[in-house]
Protein backbone atom coordinates (compact mmCIF):
# COMPACT_ATOMS: atom_id res chain seq x y z
CA UNK A 1 0.00 0.00 0.00
CA UNK A 2 2.79 2.34 0.85
CA UNK A 3 4.59 1.52 -2.39
CA UNK A 4 1.42 2.36 -4.30
CA UNK A 5 1.19 5.75 -2.59
CA UNK A 6 4.82 6.44 -3.32
CA UNK A 7 4.25 5.63 -7.00
CA UNK A 8 1.27 8.03 -7.15
CA UNK A 9 3.24 10.80 -5.44
CA UNK A 10 6.13 10.26 -7.86
CA UNK A 11 3.70 10.44 -10.76
CA UNK A 12 2.18 13.70 -9.48
CA UNK A 13 5.65 15.16 -8.91
CA UNK A 14 6.72 14.35 -12.47
CA UNK A 15 3.49 15.81 -13.85
CA UNK A 16 4.07 18.97 -11.83
CA UNK A 17 7.67 19.25 -13.09
CA UNK A 18 6.48 18.71 -16.65
CA UNK A 19 3.84 21.40 -16.17
CA UNK A 20 6.41 23.85 -14.75
CA UNK A 21 8.81 23.14 -17.60
CA UNK A 22 6.14 23.78 -20.24
CA UNK A 23 5.12 26.99 -18.47
CA UNK A 24 8.75 28.10 -18.45
CA UNK A 25 9.09 27.41 -22.17
CA UNK A 26 5.93 29.42 -22.94
CA UNK A 27 7.23 32.30 -20.82
CA UNK A 28 10.57 32.30 -22.65
CA UNK A 29 8.83 32.30 -26.03
CA UNK A 30 6.54 35.16 -24.98
CA UNK A 31 9.46 37.23 -23.69
CA UNK A 32 11.69 36.52 -26.68
CA UNK A 33 10.18 39.55 -28.42
CA UNK A 34 11.24 41.75 -25.50
CA UNK A 35 14.76 40.33 -25.40
CA UNK A 36 15.28 40.86 -29.13
CA UNK A 37 15.46 44.63 -28.61
CA UNK A 38 18.57 44.29 -26.43
CA UNK A 39 22.02 44.49 -27.92
CA UNK A 40 24.25 41.45 -27.84
CA UNK A 41 25.69 41.15 -24.36
CA UNK A 42 26.74 38.30 -22.13
CA UNK A 43 24.34 37.15 -19.43
CA UNK A 44 25.46 35.03 -16.55
CA UNK A 45 23.91 31.99 -14.95
CA UNK A 46 22.18 34.09 -12.30
CA UNK A 47 18.64 34.55 -13.58
CA UNK A 48 17.79 37.31 -11.10
CA UNK A 49 20.83 39.30 -12.13
CA UNK A 50 19.93 38.94 -15.81
CA UNK A 51 16.37 40.14 -15.16
CA UNK A 52 17.70 43.08 -13.15
CA UNK A 53 19.95 44.06 -16.09
CA UNK A 54 17.03 43.94 -18.51
CA UNK A 55 14.73 45.98 -16.27
CA UNK A 56 17.46 48.52 -15.44
CA UNK A 57 18.15 49.16 -19.10
CA UNK A 58 14.50 49.88 -19.81
CA UNK A 59 15.03 49.28 -23.49
CA UNK A 60 12.32 50.59 -25.80
CA UNK A 61 10.79 48.59 -28.58
CA UNK A 62 8.01 50.64 -30.09
CA UNK A 63 5.94 52.92 -27.88
CA UNK A 64 6.48 51.33 -24.46
CA UNK A 65 9.62 50.54 -22.53
CA UNK A 66 10.23 47.20 -20.87
CA UNK A 67 9.53 48.84 -17.54
CA UNK A 68 6.14 50.07 -18.81
CA UNK A 69 5.26 46.59 -20.06
CA UNK A 70 6.26 45.08 -16.73
CA UNK A 71 3.84 47.43 -14.94
CA UNK A 72 1.03 46.67 -17.39
CA UNK A 73 1.52 42.93 -16.87
CA UNK A 74 0.87 43.35 -13.17
CA UNK A 75 -2.70 43.17 -11.81
CA UNK A 76 -4.30 46.60 -11.49
CA UNK A 77 -4.70 46.10 -7.74
CA UNK A 78 -0.95 45.53 -7.34
CA UNK A 79 0.21 48.73 -9.04
CA UNK A 80 1.61 51.44 -6.81
CA UNK A 81 0.73 55.12 -7.06
CA UNK A 82 4.15 55.85 -8.55
CA UNK A 83 3.68 53.20 -11.23
CA UNK A 84 0.21 54.53 -12.10
CA UNK A 85 1.60 58.06 -12.41
CA UNK A 86 4.34 56.72 -14.70
CA UNK A 87 1.79 55.00 -16.93
CA UNK A 88 -0.43 58.09 -16.95
CA UNK A 89 2.44 60.13 -18.41
CA UNK A 90 2.95 57.49 -21.09
CA UNK A 91 -0.76 57.20 -21.93
CA UNK A 92 -1.04 60.96 -22.47
CA UNK A 93 1.33 60.60 -25.43
CA UNK A 94 -0.06 57.45 -27.05
CA UNK A 95 -1.54 58.11 -30.47
CA UNK A 96 -4.10 55.32 -30.14
CA UNK A 97 -5.68 57.16 -27.18
CA UNK A 98 -5.62 60.62 -28.74
CA UNK A 99 -9.39 60.64 -29.30
CA UNK A 100 -10.10 60.38 -25.56
CA UNK A 101 -9.86 63.17 -22.96
CA UNK A 102 -6.80 63.41 -20.74
CA UNK A 103 -8.67 62.38 -17.62
CA UNK A 104 -9.83 59.18 -19.34
CA UNK A 105 -6.26 58.32 -20.35
CA UNK A 106 -5.09 58.83 -16.78
CA UNK A 107 -7.78 56.47 -15.49
CA UNK A 108 -6.80 53.85 -18.08
CA UNK A 109 -3.39 53.69 -16.42
CA UNK A 110 -5.03 51.98 -13.45
CA UNK A 111 -6.78 49.19 -15.40
CA UNK A 112 -5.24 48.68 -18.86
CA UNK A 113 -3.12 45.62 -19.62
CA UNK A 114 -0.47 44.57 -22.10
CA UNK A 115 -0.66 41.70 -24.59
CA UNK A 116 1.90 40.32 -26.99
CA UNK A 117 1.02 37.94 -29.86
CA UNK A 118 3.34 36.50 -32.45
CA UNK A 119 2.33 36.25 -36.11
CA UNK A 120 -0.59 33.98 -36.96
CA UNK A 121 -2.40 34.19 -33.61
CA UNK A 122 -6.16 34.75 -33.47
CA UNK A 123 -7.02 37.59 -31.10
CA UNK A 124 -10.78 37.74 -31.75
CA UNK A 125 -13.02 35.21 -33.44
CA UNK A 126 -16.27 36.00 -35.21
CA UNK A 127 -19.50 35.14 -33.34
CA UNK A 128 -17.74 34.78 -29.99
CA UNK A 129 -18.88 36.82 -27.00
CA UNK A 130 -16.85 40.01 -26.39
CA UNK A 131 -14.47 40.17 -23.46
CA UNK A 132 -11.97 42.96 -24.12
CA UNK A 133 -11.13 45.87 -26.41
CA UNK A 134 -7.67 46.22 -27.94
CA UNK A 135 -5.46 49.07 -29.15
CA UNK A 136 -2.64 48.33 -31.61
CA UNK A 137 0.71 49.59 -30.34
CA UNK A 138 2.95 47.79 -32.83
CA UNK A 139 2.38 45.34 -35.66
CA UNK A 140 -0.53 44.70 -38.00
CA UNK A 141 -3.86 42.95 -37.49
CA UNK A 142 -5.79 41.32 -40.34
CA UNK A 143 -9.59 41.56 -40.14
CA UNK A 144 -11.65 38.86 -41.89
CA UNK A 145 -15.26 37.75 -42.03
CA UNK A 146 -17.03 34.51 -42.82
CA UNK A 147 -18.70 34.51 -46.23
CA UNK A 148 -20.48 31.73 -48.05
CA UNK A 149 -18.49 30.29 -50.94
CA UNK A 150 -20.92 28.90 -53.56
CA UNK A 151 -18.16 26.86 -55.21
CA UNK A 152 -16.93 24.96 -52.15
CA UNK A 153 -20.34 25.10 -50.43
CA UNK A 154 -18.87 26.32 -47.13
CA UNK A 155 -18.06 29.47 -45.19
CA UNK A 156 -14.56 30.88 -45.75
CA UNK A 157 -12.66 33.72 -44.10
CA UNK A 158 -12.47 36.70 -46.47
CA UNK A 159 -10.09 39.59 -45.52
CA UNK A 160 -11.94 42.87 -45.19
CA UNK A 161 -9.36 45.24 -43.70
CA UNK A 162 -6.33 45.73 -41.51
CA UNK A 163 -5.62 47.44 -38.22
CA UNK A 164 -2.33 49.31 -37.90
CA UNK A 165 -0.65 51.06 -34.95
CA UNK A 166 -2.85 53.76 -33.49
CA UNK A 167 -6.15 51.99 -34.25
CA UNK A 168 -8.64 50.18 -32.04
CA UNK A 169 -10.64 47.00 -32.62
CA UNK A 170 -13.15 44.92 -30.68
CA UNK A 171 -15.38 47.85 -29.71
CA UNK A 172 -18.25 47.13 -32.13
CA UNK A 173 -19.57 44.19 -30.13
CA UNK A 174 -19.87 46.38 -27.02
CA UNK A 175 -21.40 49.38 -28.80
CA UNK A 176 -24.05 47.22 -30.51
CA UNK A 177 -24.35 44.66 -27.70
CA UNK A 178 -23.80 41.75 -30.08
CA UNK A 179 -21.27 38.93 -30.66
CA UNK A 180 -18.00 39.56 -32.44
CA UNK A 181 -18.61 40.73 -36.01
CA UNK A 182 -15.21 39.75 -37.44
CA UNK A 183 -12.11 37.65 -36.82
CA UNK A 184 -8.87 39.50 -36.01
CA UNK A 185 -5.58 37.69 -36.64
CA UNK A 186 -2.03 38.96 -36.15
CA UNK A 187 -0.20 39.37 -39.46
CA UNK A 188 3.09 40.23 -37.70
CA UNK A 189 4.39 40.31 -34.14
CA UNK A 190 1.93 42.58 -32.35
CA UNK A 191 1.86 44.52 -29.12
CA UNK A 192 -1.61 45.38 -27.92
CA UNK A 193 -3.11 47.46 -25.15
CA UNK A 194 -5.99 45.55 -23.57
CA UNK A 195 -9.02 47.06 -21.79
CA UNK A 196 -11.68 44.83 -20.24
CA UNK A 197 -15.34 45.15 -21.15
CA UNK A 198 -16.32 46.65 -17.79
CA UNK A 199 -13.61 49.31 -17.98
CA UNK A 200 -14.54 50.00 -21.60
CA UNK A 201 -18.17 50.71 -20.73
CA UNK A 202 -17.15 52.80 -17.75
CA UNK A 203 -14.41 54.92 -19.37
CA UNK A 204 -14.40 54.73 -23.17
CA UNK A 205 -17.96 54.06 -24.31
CA UNK A 206 -19.40 57.59 -23.68
CA UNK A 207 -16.73 59.24 -25.82
CA UNK A 208 -16.89 56.59 -28.54
CA UNK A 209 -20.67 56.62 -28.76
CA UNK A 210 -20.68 60.41 -29.20
CA UNK A 211 -18.01 60.20 -31.94
CA UNK A 212 -19.86 57.28 -33.52
CA UNK A 213 -23.08 59.28 -33.80
CA UNK A 214 -21.22 62.25 -35.28
CA UNK A 215 -19.58 60.01 -37.87
CA UNK A 216 -22.92 58.50 -38.86
CA UNK A 217 -24.38 61.98 -39.29
CA UNK A 218 -21.43 62.98 -41.46
CA UNK A 219 -21.87 59.91 -43.68
CA UNK A 220 -25.59 60.53 -44.14
CA UNK A 221 -24.88 64.07 -45.37
CA UNK A 222 -23.63 62.70 -48.70
CA UNK A 223 -25.99 61.23 -51.26
CA UNK A 224 -23.30 58.80 -52.38
CA UNK A 225 -24.07 56.67 -49.32
CA UNK A 226 -27.87 56.64 -49.51
CA UNK A 227 -27.93 53.06 -50.85
CA UNK A 228 -25.55 51.71 -48.20
CA UNK A 229 -26.74 49.16 -45.68
CA UNK A 230 -26.33 49.48 -41.93
CA UNK A 231 -23.40 47.06 -42.03
CA UNK A 232 -21.60 49.22 -44.60
CA UNK A 233 -22.22 52.38 -42.59
CA UNK A 234 -20.98 50.65 -39.47
CA UNK A 235 -17.82 49.47 -41.26
CA UNK A 236 -17.27 52.96 -42.63
CA UNK A 237 -17.56 54.43 -39.13
CA UNK A 238 -14.80 52.06 -38.04
CA UNK A 239 -12.41 52.89 -40.87
CA UNK A 240 -13.17 56.57 -41.47
CA UNK A 241 -11.88 59.52 -39.52
CA UNK A 242 -12.56 63.26 -39.41
CA UNK A 243 -9.66 65.66 -39.87
CA UNK A 244 -9.53 69.41 -39.25
CA UNK A 245 -7.30 71.81 -41.16
CA UNK A 246 -6.38 75.38 -40.37
CA UNK A 247 -6.40 78.14 -43.04
CA UNK A 248 -3.49 77.83 -45.49
CA UNK A 249 -2.65 74.35 -44.19
CA UNK A 250 -1.60 71.67 -46.65
CA UNK A 251 -4.21 68.93 -47.06
CA UNK A 252 -2.98 66.53 -49.73
CA UNK A 253 0.27 66.76 -51.64
CA UNK A 254 1.66 63.89 -53.72
CA UNK A 255 5.04 62.58 -52.64
CA UNK A 256 4.56 63.28 -48.93
CA UNK A 257 2.79 59.97 -48.24
CA UNK A 258 0.33 59.53 -45.39
CA UNK A 259 -3.21 60.62 -46.09
CA UNK A 260 -3.05 60.17 -49.86
CA UNK A 261 -4.38 56.64 -49.36
CA UNK A 262 -7.69 58.20 -48.26
CA UNK A 263 -10.56 59.75 -50.17
CA UNK A 264 -11.55 63.19 -48.86
CA UNK A 265 -15.16 64.29 -48.35
CA UNK A 266 -15.44 67.98 -47.49
CA UNK A 267 -17.80 68.56 -44.57
CA UNK A 268 -17.22 72.31 -44.19
CA UNK A 269 -14.95 75.03 -45.54
CA UNK A 270 -13.24 75.43 -48.90
CA UNK A 271 -10.08 73.86 -50.33
CA UNK A 272 -7.83 75.62 -52.81
CA UNK A 273 -6.42 73.59 -55.71
CA UNK A 274 -2.94 74.84 -56.64
CA UNK A 275 -1.32 73.71 -59.88
CA UNK A 276 2.40 74.29 -60.31
CA UNK A 277 3.82 74.92 -63.77
CA UNK A 278 7.54 74.36 -63.85
CA UNK A 279 9.01 76.02 -66.91
CA UNK A 280 12.23 77.42 -68.34
CA UNK A 281 12.25 81.11 -69.22
CA UNK A 282 14.51 82.60 -71.86
CA UNK A 283 14.63 86.29 -72.87
CA UNK A 284 15.42 87.11 -76.47
CA UNK A 285 15.68 90.85 -76.84
CA UNK A 286 12.38 92.17 -75.47
CA UNK A 287 10.58 88.88 -75.96
CA UNK A 288 10.06 86.25 -73.25
CA UNK A 289 10.04 82.58 -74.27
CA UNK A 290 8.76 79.83 -71.98
CA UNK A 291 9.18 76.06 -72.18
CA UNK A 292 7.11 73.68 -70.01
CA UNK A 293 9.15 71.02 -68.21
CA UNK A 294 7.79 67.51 -67.57
CA UNK A 295 6.38 66.70 -64.16
CA UNK A 296 8.90 65.40 -61.65
CA UNK A 297 8.48 61.94 -60.17
CA UNK A 298 9.13 63.44 -56.73
CA UNK A 299 6.37 66.02 -56.44
CA UNK A 300 7.91 67.65 -53.41
CA UNK A 301 9.93 69.71 -55.92
CA UNK A 302 6.75 71.79 -56.18
CA UNK A 303 7.78 73.57 -53.01
CA UNK A 304 11.02 74.78 -54.55
CA UNK A 305 10.57 78.18 -56.18
CA UNK A 306 12.77 81.03 -57.26
CA UNK A 307 10.62 84.14 -56.98
CA UNK A 308 7.82 85.18 -54.68
CA UNK A 309 5.63 88.09 -55.81
CA UNK A 310 3.94 89.95 -52.97
CA UNK A 311 0.36 89.36 -53.93
CA UNK A 312 -2.93 88.67 -52.24
CA UNK A 313 -2.43 84.91 -51.78
CA UNK A 314 1.31 84.83 -51.16
CA UNK A 315 0.65 83.68 -47.58
CA UNK A 316 -0.99 80.54 -48.93
CA UNK A 317 2.12 79.66 -50.90
CA UNK A 318 4.38 80.38 -47.95
CA UNK A 319 2.31 77.93 -45.90
CA UNK A 320 2.87 75.24 -48.52
CA UNK A 321 6.65 75.57 -48.20
CA UNK A 322 8.37 73.60 -45.46
CA UNK A 323 10.33 75.63 -42.86
CA UNK A 324 13.71 74.49 -44.21
CA UNK A 325 12.82 75.40 -47.79
CA UNK A 326 11.30 78.67 -46.59
CA UNK A 327 14.59 79.65 -44.99
CA UNK A 328 16.65 78.63 -47.98
CA UNK A 329 14.33 80.52 -50.31
CA UNK A 330 13.97 83.61 -48.12
CA UNK A 331 15.57 85.73 -50.82
CA UNK A 332 13.66 84.16 -53.66
CA UNK A 333 10.37 85.24 -55.20
CA UNK A 334 7.52 82.98 -56.19
CA UNK A 335 4.97 84.08 -58.81
CA UNK A 336 1.32 83.19 -58.41
CA UNK A 337 -0.83 83.34 -61.52
CA UNK A 338 -4.61 83.16 -61.27
CA UNK A 339 -6.56 81.11 -63.78
CA UNK A 340 -7.38 83.55 -66.57
CA UNK A 341 -4.99 86.25 -65.38
CA UNK A 342 -1.24 86.79 -65.38
CA UNK A 343 1.29 89.28 -64.08
CA UNK A 344 3.97 90.38 -66.52
CA UNK A 345 7.49 90.08 -65.19
CA UNK A 346 9.56 93.26 -65.12
CA UNK A 347 12.78 91.66 -63.95
CA UNK A 348 15.52 93.86 -65.39
CA UNK A 349 18.24 91.40 -64.39
CA UNK A 350 16.87 88.78 -66.73
CA UNK A 351 16.93 91.28 -69.61
CA UNK A 352 20.62 91.78 -69.07
CA UNK A 353 21.16 88.04 -69.74
CA UNK A 354 19.07 87.39 -72.88
CA UNK A 355 20.65 84.05 -73.77
CA UNK A 356 20.43 82.40 -70.35
CA UNK A 357 17.57 80.08 -69.39
CA UNK A 358 16.00 80.44 -65.99
CA UNK A 359 13.89 77.96 -64.01
CA UNK A 360 10.56 79.36 -62.79
CA UNK A 361 7.61 77.93 -60.86
CA UNK A 362 4.19 79.50 -61.43
CA UNK A 363 1.33 78.51 -59.12
CA UNK A 364 -2.19 78.75 -60.52
CA UNK A 365 -5.47 78.64 -58.62
CA UNK A 366 -7.38 76.18 -60.79
CA UNK A 367 -10.37 75.34 -58.63
CA UNK A 368 -12.06 75.16 -55.25
CA UNK A 369 -13.55 72.19 -53.38
CA UNK A 370 -16.45 73.34 -51.23
CA UNK A 371 -18.80 71.59 -48.81
CA UNK A 372 -20.07 68.33 -50.30
CA UNK A 373 -17.13 67.84 -52.66
CA UNK A 374 -14.96 64.75 -52.86
CA UNK A 375 -11.36 64.38 -54.03
CA UNK A 376 -8.46 62.00 -53.56
CA UNK A 377 -10.01 59.20 -55.65
CA UNK A 378 -6.83 58.73 -57.68
CA UNK A 379 -7.36 61.62 -60.05
CA UNK A 380 -4.51 63.42 -61.79
CA UNK A 381 -2.34 65.09 -59.14
CA UNK A 382 0.90 65.81 -61.02
CA UNK A 383 2.48 69.00 -59.67
CA UNK A 384 -0.75 69.75 -57.82
CA UNK A 385 -1.49 70.34 -54.15
CA UNK A 386 -4.59 71.00 -52.05
CA UNK A 387 -4.51 73.81 -49.48
CA UNK A 388 -7.20 74.88 -47.01
CA UNK A 389 -8.57 78.29 -47.96
CA UNK A 390 -10.27 78.67 -44.56
CA UNK A 391 -11.14 76.34 -41.68
CA UNK A 392 -11.81 72.98 -43.36
CA UNK A 393 -13.28 69.78 -41.96
CA UNK A 394 -12.95 66.59 -44.03
CA UNK A 395 -14.07 63.01 -43.60
CA UNK A 396 -11.34 60.58 -44.67
CA UNK A 397 -12.33 57.10 -45.92
CA UNK A 398 -9.69 54.52 -46.98
CA UNK A 399 -9.62 54.38 -50.74
CA UNK A 400 -8.97 50.64 -50.95
CA UNK A 401 -12.17 49.92 -48.99
CA UNK A 402 -14.20 52.50 -50.89
CA UNK A 403 -13.36 50.87 -54.25
CA UNK A 404 -14.49 47.42 -53.14
CA UNK A 405 -17.41 45.93 -55.02
CA UNK A 406 -20.11 46.50 -52.41
CA UNK A 407 -19.18 50.17 -51.90
CA UNK A 408 -18.58 50.86 -55.60
CA UNK A 409 -21.96 50.09 -57.14
CA UNK A 410 -22.02 51.10 -60.79
CA UNK A 411 -18.36 52.17 -60.63
CA UNK A 412 -19.51 55.44 -59.09
CA UNK A 413 -16.07 56.38 -57.77
CA UNK A 414 -14.35 55.78 -61.13
CA UNK A 415 -16.95 57.99 -62.80
CA UNK A 416 -16.37 60.78 -60.27
CA UNK A 417 -12.63 60.43 -60.79
CA UNK A 418 -13.08 60.81 -64.58
CA UNK A 419 -15.23 63.89 -64.02
CA UNK A 420 -12.59 65.51 -61.81
CA UNK A 421 -9.89 64.84 -64.42
CA UNK A 422 -12.03 66.51 -67.08
CA UNK A 423 -13.18 69.44 -64.95
CA UNK A 424 -9.68 70.54 -63.91
CA UNK A 425 -7.47 71.49 -66.87
CA UNK A 426 -4.27 69.56 -67.48
CA UNK A 427 -0.79 71.02 -67.20
CA UNK A 428 -0.56 71.45 -70.98
CA UNK A 429 -3.89 73.30 -71.16
CA UNK A 430 -2.91 75.59 -68.31
CA UNK A 431 0.45 76.30 -69.92
CA UNK A 432 -1.28 77.27 -73.18
CA UNK A 433 -3.57 79.59 -71.23
CA UNK A 434 -0.54 81.04 -69.48
CA UNK A 435 1.10 81.84 -72.84
CA UNK A 436 -2.11 83.43 -74.14
CA UNK A 437 -2.23 85.66 -71.07
CA UNK A 438 1.40 86.65 -71.55
CA UNK A 439 0.78 87.56 -75.19
CA UNK A 440 -2.33 89.52 -74.25
CA UNK A 441 -0.47 91.51 -71.60
CA UNK A 442 2.32 92.34 -74.06
CA UNK A 443 -0.20 93.44 -76.69
CA UNK A 444 -2.17 95.55 -74.19
CA UNK A 445 0.97 97.26 -72.94
CA UNK A 446 2.03 98.07 -76.49
CA UNK A 447 -1.38 99.54 -77.39
CA UNK A 448 -1.47 101.69 -74.23
CA UNK A 449 2.06 102.96 -74.83
CA UNK A 450 1.20 103.84 -78.46
CA UNK A 451 -1.83 105.91 -77.37
CA UNK A 452 0.16 107.74 -74.70
CA UNK A 453 3.00 108.56 -77.09
CA UNK A 454 0.71 110.23 -79.63
CA UNK A 455 1.30 114.01 -79.77
CA UNK A 456 -0.81 116.91 -80.90
CA UNK A 457 -4.18 115.32 -80.39
CA UNK A 458 -6.61 117.55 -78.45
CA UNK A 459 -9.93 116.67 -76.95
CA UNK A 460 -12.45 119.40 -77.84
CA UNK A 461 -15.47 118.35 -75.85
CA UNK A 462 -18.37 120.84 -75.67
CA UNK A 463 -21.40 120.97 -73.40
CA UNK A 464 -23.58 119.83 -76.28
CA UNK A 465 -21.51 116.63 -76.54
CA UNK A 466 -22.59 115.59 -73.05
CA UNK A 467 -25.78 113.45 -73.14
CA UNK A 468 -28.92 115.14 -71.89
CA UNK A 469 -29.45 112.41 -69.27
CA UNK A 470 -26.13 113.17 -67.63
CA UNK A 471 -26.93 116.90 -67.53
CA UNK A 472 -30.36 116.27 -65.99
CA UNK A 473 -28.85 114.09 -63.27
CA UNK A 474 -26.22 116.70 -62.62
CA UNK A 475 -28.84 119.44 -62.32
CA UNK A 476 -30.91 117.28 -59.92
CA UNK A 477 -27.91 116.74 -57.73
CA UNK A 478 -27.17 120.44 -57.74
CA UNK A 479 -30.75 121.30 -56.76
CA UNK A 480 -30.78 118.70 -53.98
CA UNK A 481 -27.58 120.16 -52.62
CA UNK A 482 -29.03 123.69 -52.67
CA UNK A 483 -32.05 122.52 -50.79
Amino acid sequence: MSSKKKAEEEKRRRAYIHFRFRSLVRTVIANNYWLSELEDQEFGDNARRNIAIIVRRKGRKGLLTIFDKMILNQPSSGRTAEQKAKLADVFRQLECLSRFPLEVREQLATCAGYRYYNAGRTVLREKNQPVSVYFVLNGEITVSRLQWDPVYKEFVDVPCGVRVPGEMFGDIAFLYDCPRTATCTTATDCELLCVSGEDFKRLLEPTLRLQWNQMQEAIRRFQYFDHWTEDQIRECCILAKVAHYEPQQQIAVPGTGGDLEYAYFVLSGQCLVLQCLKMMKKVRGQRQCFRLLPAESDDRILHIAERLMKRKDSEVLEAVLSPTLRQSLSGSRLSLARSGSCEESDDHDSQNQPNEEKLEHHFLDVGTYSCGSVFGLGERMQDRSIVARNHVQCMLIPRYWLFMKHQNTGNVWQRIKMYLDQAIPSREQLFKKFLDDINWMVYRKRVVSDVIQRRGRQINTRLADVPIVCRVEQSDIGQSKKR
